[in-house]
C-alpha cells in the first residue's frame, strides 16, 4: 500500500489531544527552578497565598493546588495566624531518606540490588570517616562496637547493633549525601540483614568491625574502604546465591 492509499482514519488514529498544562504545574516548575538556582533559600518569606495568586497572576484556587505539591515536595512550609504565610522550607534529610525508601520499596528494588549500591557508598564512607572522623565519632563506633560483642549470642539484637554501627561509619563521613543515601538502602534491606544475621556469622562480621574500626583510629582510608568493600561483599554474595532448591534460572527470573 503506497502512502496515498493509506486512509485518512488510520493517521489520524496516531495522535492524541493536547492538554494544556495547569497553571499550578508551571508554578511548582518555577519554584523548582529558583531553588536549584540558589534563588530560593531555606527561611525566606514568600508571601501569603493572596500575595503570590497576585504575582502569578492565577486564581486563588490555581495557586492553592500550587502550594499544597510544593509543600507535599518539602519545598514550601505554610504557617498560619499572624506571624504565618509561605516560606521556602528548610532541609529534613530524615524525610528525604524515608521518602527514597519508601520509592526503593515500591518499584520492587531487590536486595542484591541494594547491596551492590549500599557496596560502593559504603566504601566511601569508610574511606571519608577515616579522615573525618572526629574523636566523638570514634567513642560513639567504641561504644557500639563494645556493645555488640555482648551480643554475639543474640543475632536479631547483634543485628540490629551492627546496622547502627554502619550508620555511625556513614555519620563520621560527614558527608549528608552519603549518610541520606545510605539511610534509605538500610530501610529496604533491614529485614535482610536481621534475618541473615546467624550464631555463625556474628563472630565474623565482628571481626569485620574490629578492624574497620582500628583503620578508622589510624586514619588509614585506604584499608577502612578495602575491609568495608570486602565486609559488604559477603553478604551481597550470600544473597545472590539461589536457595536450596531454587536455580539460578528460578531465582533470576523471579527479581
Amino acid at each position: 500500500m503506497n502512502e496515498a492509499s493509506v486512509p485518512a482514519q488510520a493517521v489520524a488514529d496516531v495522535w492524541q489531544r493536547v492538554r494544556v498544562t495547569r497553571a499550578s504545574d508551571e508554578i511548582v516548575a518555577q519554584f523548582r527552578q529558583a531553588l536549584f538556582e540558589g534563588r530560593l533559600r531555606p527561611g525566606d518569606l514568600l508571601g501569603s497565598e493572596i500575595a503570590l495568586a497576585k504575582k502569578f497572576g492565577v486564581s486563588r484556587v490555581s495557586m492553592r493546588d500550587a502550594l499544597r505539591t510544593l509543600e507535599a515536595s518539602g519545598i514550601v512550609e505554610i504557617r498560619v495566624g499572624a506571624r504565618g504565610g509561605v516560606r521556602a522550607a528548610h532541609g529534613d534529610p530524615g524525610h528525604f531518606a524515608d521518602a527514597l525508601a519508601v520509592q526503593l520499596a515500591l518499584v520492587g528494588v531487590t536486595p542484591v540490588e541494594a547491596l551492590d549500591t549500599e557496596r560502593g557508598i559504603e566504601w566511601i564512607a569508610a574511606e571519608l570517616a577515616a579522615s573525618n572522623a572526629t574523636p566523638e565519632d570514634l567513642r560513639q563506633l567504641d561504644r557500639l562496637l563494645e556493645e555488640a560483642r555482648g551480643l554475639v549470642d543474640q543475632p536479631v539484637a547483634f543485628a540490629e547493633s551492627s546496622v547502627a554501627f554502619h550508620a555511625a561509619v556513614a555519620e563520621a563521613s560527614h558527608n549528608r549525601v552519603i549518610i541520606v543515601t545510605l539511610t534509605a538502602i538500610r530501610g529496604v534491606i533491614r529485614q535482610l540483614h536481621v534475618t541473615s544475621t546467624t550464631p555463625a556469622r556474628t563472630e565474623s562480621v565482628l571481626g569485620y568491625h574490629e578492624r574497620i574500626l582500628d583503620a578508622l583510629h589510624r586514619h588509614d582510608p585506604g584499608e577502612a574502604g578495602r575491609l568495608m568493600q570486602h565486609h559488604i561483599g559477603i553478604t551481597r554474595e550470600a544473597a545472590g546465591r539461589p536457595k536450596a532448591g531454587q536455580s539460578s534460572e528460578t531465582r533470576t527470573a523471579t527479581r
